[in-house]
């Protein structure tokens, strides 16, 4: 039974180790449709909030609610739930 149960665990830990590899390289560009956006880190802060940071990587005139699913998506957040010292993956807004 353990080494059933050792070779499970070191299939989880491949696949998890091979899934946040292939984030990481998907990371500095995601595909949106048609179009790719360009993309940086941002390290939270004590007091950020996921809609501040959001408000900040927004391009004028763009909504923040579509900046906050982005970052979310990019980020797989199911809430808006952030800590300090958390990495995110943000839109980069050129120009």
């Amino acid at each position: 039974m353990t080494v059933r149960s050792n070779a499970l665990v070191r299939v989880v830990v491949l696949l998890t180790v091979a899934v946040a590899a292939l984030f990481l390289l998907l990371a500095t560009q995601v595909d949106a449709g048609d179009r790719a956006i360009p993309t940086q880190e941002h390290v939270v802060r004590a007091g950020d909030t996921l809609w501040e940071i959001a408000r900040a990587h927004t391009s004028d005139g763009a909504d923040v609610r579509d900046t906050v699913d982005e970052i979310q998506v990019m980020n797989v957040l199911d809430g808006s739930t952030i800590f300090p010292g958390d990495r995110l993956i943000v839109p980069r807004i050129e120009g």
